[in-house]
């Protein structure tokens, strides 16, 4: 198999038709960028401004690519489902990887377009790079109706609920940051509150389904001022919504706020009419896990995620090869 080509300059059909592929996927898994992303992808790939390697339809179809923010940079890579795509998958992988700048330290990669076996497959053999590791993550899914409206779950003493927009951007960030720090999550997202501020921008501008203000809260604790807790929810289609996001601040687990906060968001799908709530969690997230299987979550899919963080003394992926 010839390596793949550098995607500056590539007819504007082979890309159109990969990243049109890609985002079919990514919507089977409520996980579609929103706005005309497929178009200006196409024009930053051919252009250069975004970094990409391919194989034309013809040859299979694939393409691996990458957004930059500072030393960090999420990459994804994408292999049709046709023979071989493992191998497609491999070698654009490490095409993309091996042109980092010298400068990076950080990188994440999704794939789509080929079977969880085989992403667990190309994942692991990234992985032999020192600082590298494989993540899977669930798609977990609970039916909502028919059936009777759940019960409303009772507040938590000290705490008061309020709207998710009658909190800033920055809090609810600096929130999602207390909540998942040290963990694989955090890793993945990106460890700083600027990662979670640009998360949490992006699912309020309905950026990962339309935002569900109905849906979503936050706990306030009075004195000192400061949230605690919190759900965002979205729709992803007339009948199903996603919990994008539940947190709990690390000093308050233990309480059963986690557990209330879920359940008021699975009541409030209900309420609003949709049948079926979904989500993903990290596999390595075990507590989460049992909390969405014990509220009746069942996993329906899974993928895999690439990482690397550079270890000391190692100045470029590719020099661990």
């Amino acid at each position: 198999m010839e390596a793949p080509r550098p995607a500056a300059g590539a007819s504007v059909d082979d890309l159109l038709e990969l990243f049109q592929s890609i985002r079919k996927e990514l919507e089977q898994r409520e996980e579609a960028p929103s706005g005309a992303w497929v178009d200006s992808s196409v024009a930053e790939t051919r252009s250069g401004a975004k970094p990409a390697w391919y194989y034309p339809p013809a040859d299979g179809g694939g393409i691996a690519f990458y957004s930059r923010r500072g030393p960090k940079v999420w990459g994804h890579v994408h292999a049709a489902a046709a023979p071989a795509a493992p191998e497609r998958a491999r070698r654009l992988a490490e095409a993309m990887l091996d042109a980092l700048p010298a400068d990076v330290g950080w990188v994440s990669v999704g794939f789509s377009g080929f079977d969880v076996a085989s992403e667990r497959e190309v994942a692991r053999g990234l992985a032999e790079r020192p600082g590298g590791f494989a993540v899977e993550r669930y798609q977990m899914e609970a039916v909502l109706r028919p059936g009777p409206i759940r019960p409303a779950p009772s507040v938590p003493e000290g705490v008061e609920l309020l709207p998710a927009r009658a909190a800033t951007t920055a809090a609810i960030a600096d929130l999602d940051a207390r909540a998942f720090r040290g963990s694989v999550d955090d890793l993945v997202m990106g460890g700083s509150v600027e990662e979670y501020t640009e998360m949490v921008e992006r699912l309020l501008a309905s950026g990962l389904g339309r935002f569900l203000d109905e849906a979503s809260i936050v706990l306030y604790e009075p004195d000192p001022p400061r949230l605690v807790g919190g759900i965002l929810d979205a729709e992803v289609s007339p009948r199903r919504g996603v919990v994008l996001d539940l947190m709990v601040d690390p000093a308050r687990r233990g309480r059963g706020w986690g557990r209330f906060l879920l359940r008021w968001g699975l009541r409030a799908f209900q309420a609003l009419g949709y049948s079926t709530a979904t989500l993903w969690v990290t596999e390595s997230n075990v507590a989460a896990r049992r909390l969405y299987e014990s509220e009746g979550f069942a996993r329906t899919a899974s993928t895999v995620l690439f990482h690397w963080t550079r270890p000391d003394g190692v100045p470029q992926p590719q020099t661990s090869r």
